[in-house]
């Protein structure tokens, strides 16, 4: 006779940062990195290594776009603000 598992559990911080990694990147690479850790102890029997490591990738990602944006942003209006002078 077969004995039925139960699936694993998913872990909590690795989905909830996947999903936080779209909305705000740098919660995803936090929650992602934690949830990395907590899965990587021995005995552990949660899923949820490639949505923690997702997470991060994602997080990292939307959080060098931000920061360019703020950057290119930040440019824009001290060109505006400041424009160079046309006698130097």
């Amino acid at each position: 006779m077969t004995q039925l598992t139960a699936p694993a559990k998913t872990n909590t911080l690795a989905l909830v940062g996947f999903i936080a990694a779209f909305m705000i990147p740098v919660v995803g690479v936090v929650l992602g990195a934690i949830a990395r850790r907590q899965l990587s102890f021995p005995g552990t029997h949660e899923s949820g290594r490639g949505l923690a490591r997702w997470a991060m990738i994602i997080g990292i990602l939307g959080t060098l776009a931000q920061v360019s944006f703020f950057v290119i942003w930040v440019a824009s209006v001290a060109q505006l603000l400041f424009p160079p002078s046309a006698g130097l």
